[in-house]
C-alpha cells in the first residue's frame, strides 16, 4: 500500500509541477504559489469540517513549532522552484528539485535508523552524478570561462534543501497525526506566511491581466493536496526511505509533458544527467 501511495504522490506531484511552470510564467512564483495553496487549502476545508470531531486536533499542539518549520521550509522551496521554472526549462529545473528525495533519504535512515542497502547506496552516487551533469555548462569550463551555472539550477538547488528537510519533518509527524492533519495545518501555515508576503511587498493578489488562470490554478491546487496527502498516507505506514525517492520520480511525469505539449528539447548531456537521476530514484526504492 505504500508502494501504491509513492506512485500516488508521483503522478499527482507531476502534472502540478507541470502546470505551475505554464501558469507561473503568466502571474509569477508568488501568486501561483498563494492561490494553488488556496485552493488547495479549500479542499481540505471540505474534508476537515465534515470530520473533524474524528481528527486528534488536540494532539497537534505540541507539534505546532515542527508544523511552522515545514511551512516555512516549504514556502522557500516552492518559492525557488517556481522561480527556476520561470528562468528555465521544466526538463532541467524539474529533475534537480525532484531530487529532495536524497535527503529525505539520508535522514531517515540516520535519525530512524532504517538500514541503508548496497543499491540504495550506488542510487545515491546516480543521483548525485545526474544533478552535476545536467547542472553545470561543460563547455564554460573547458574553455576556461569558470564555472557557470544554468539557468534555473540554483533555485533548483534550494528547493532540494527545502522539501528534502520539511518532507522529512512531516514523516513523525504524519505517523502520529495520520496522513491529513499535518498536511492541512502546515499548508494552513503556508497561506497566513505568503498572505504576509504579499501585504508587505504590496502586491496586488489578483493581478490586471486579461485572462487570470483561475481553473489551472484550482487544478494545480487539488493535485498538490492529493499528493501531500498520498505522501502523508504513504510514510505514515511505510519507511520514508522508500516512500520518498518513488514519490519524487514526479519528474518522469513532468518532462513527459513538457517534452511532448511544451516541445521543449533536451541535449544528449541533460538525457544523460536526467536518466541517471530516475535511475537512482528508482534504484533507491528497490
Amino acid at each position: 500500500m505504500g508502494i501504491f501511495n509513492g506512485l500516488l504522490t508521483m503522478l499527482f506531484w507531476g502534472v502540478a509541477i507541470f502546470l505551475a511552470a505554464i501558469v507561473s510564467r503568466k502571474i509569477g512564483n508568488i501568486l501561483t504559489l498563494f492561490w494553488m495553496q488556496f485552493f488547495g487549502f479549500i479542499v481540505g476545508l471540505i474534508y476537515f469540517l465534515f470530520n473533524a470531531r474524528s481528527l486528534p486536533i488536540s494532539s497537534s499542539l505540541h507539534l505546532a513549532p515542527i508544523l511552522i518549520a515545514i511551512a516555512i521550509l516549504q514556502v522557500v522551496a516552492y518559492l525557488a522552484f517556481y522561480k527556476g521554472l520561470e528562468k528555465g526549462q521544466v526538463s532541467l529545473v524539474s529533475p534537480i528539485g525532484a531530487s529532495w528525495s536524497l535527503i529525505t533519504a539520508i535522514l531517515s535512515i540516520v535519525v530512524f535508523k532504517e538500514t541503508l542497502k548496497s543499491n540504495q547506496l550506488l542510487a545515491i552516487i546516480a543521483i548525485i552524478g545526474g544533478i552535476i551533469i545536467i547542472s553545470f555548462n561543460f563547455n564554460d569550463i573547458f574553455k576556461s570561462k569558470g564555472i557557470r551555472l544554468l539557468a534555473g539550477v540554483k533555485e533548483g538547488i534550494v528547493s532540494i534543501l527545502g522539501w528534502g528537510i520539511s518532507l522529512f519533518l512531516l514523516i513523525p509527524v504524519s505517523k502520529e497525526l495520520g496522513w491529513f492533519l499535518p498536511a492541512f495545518l502546515f499548508r494552513m501555515l503556508i497561506l497566513v506566511l505568503l498572505s504576509t508576503l504579499l501585504l508587505s511587498t504590496k502586491k496586488p493578489f489578483i493581478p490586471k491581466i486579461s485572462k487570470f488562470p483561475w481553473l489551472l490554478l484550482l487544478l494545480i491546487g487539488l493535485f498538490d493536496i492529493c499528493a501531500f496527502f498520498a505522501y502523508s498516507l504513504g510514510v505514515s505506514s511505510a519507511y520514508g526511505s522508500i516512500i520518498a525517492p518513488i514519490s519524487s520520480a514526479n519528474t518522469l511525469v513532468t518532462i513527459m509533458l513538457g517534452v511532448f505539449i511544451l516541445k521543449e528539447k533536451i541535449d544528449l548531456r541533460r538525457v544523460i544527467g536526467i536518466g541517471a537521476i530516475v535511475c537512482g530514484l528508482i534504484l533507491i526504492s528497490l
